[in-house]
């Protein structure tokens, strides 16, 4: 994405840098969160706090698996874990009418990515290291103030990257129709605040499930539905040549 000014006779990325294994890294950190959870929780010497960051830790190690392998299959599909590169394989229109993004080819991938983003930041139906009815509140109940501000933040700005990757990821990025590639970065908000939504109407419309369901869906369905949308994307590739 970048812009194009007269004063210029280059494009200027609106990006900080274009890492080759962009997604790894994006990844890498991310699953580093459930050890500031976990610390936060364990150092409260509460037993609410407590739980909520061993079903935090549990919770987040359970369905990064599902996580990765929704990763797996879009990289296959691009060939590159550079997320411009997977950006630039979705430019364009099938029959001149349907864009190429990777959600109308990996429709099961985006529901697992989706789902498994969901439960990794913690939010409703999936908010149960929190759990205000069962546990006061988790992993927070002892802090205050600016610490309990922080949390707060690291759990937004946690959403805002889910949905930022997954719209790099199936979304088409910046592209979109009717604007100009230089205004693609409208195109990128919109998918973003689209998502965003989704996360706001899934939490008053989904009431939390119980802890036994949590680990039994996404072990007992959503790990082997992530497996085999990855044998299938890979057999598609290698057959028929993606």
């Amino acid at each position: 994405m970048c812009f194009f000014f007269g004063l210029l006779d280059r494009p200027l990325h609106l990006a900080a840098a274009d890492v080759n294994v962009g997604l790894l890294v994006i990844f890498a950190i991310s699953s580093m969160g459930v050890y500031g959870i976990v610390l936060a929780g364990w150092s409260s010497n509460s037993k609410y706090s407590l739980l909520g960051a061993l079903r935090s830790s549990a919770q987040m190690i359970s369905y990064e698996i599902s996580y990765g392998l929704s990763f797996a299959a879009v990289i296959m599909l691009a060939g590159s874990l550079s997320l411009h590169t997977i950006v630039d394989h979705q430019a364009g229109y099938w029959f001149s009418v349907i864009p190429k993004w990777f959600i109308f080819v990996q429709p099961l991938g985006f529901f697992i990515f989706l789902t498994a983003g969901v439960a990794e930041t913690n939010r409703a139906p999936f908010d149960f290291p929190e759990a205000e009815q069962e546990l006061v509140a988790g992993y927070h109940t002892e802090y205050s103030s600016m610490s309990f501000a922080l949390f707060f933040l690291a759990e937004y700005v946690n959403m805002v990257t889910v949905s930022a990757v997954a719209t790099d990821l199936f979304l088409g990025g910046w592209h979109g129709p009717f604007l100009p590639a230089w205004l693609g970065w409208i195109w990128f908000l919109v998918k973003v605040f689209a998502i965003l939504f989704f996360y706001i109407w899934m939490r008053w419309t989904l009431p939390r499930y119980r802890y036994d369901q949590l680990m039994s869906f996404g072990w007992k369905w959503l790990l082997p539905a992530a497996v085999i949308n990855l044998v299938v994307t890979a057999f598609v590739v290698a057959y028929f040549g993606w």
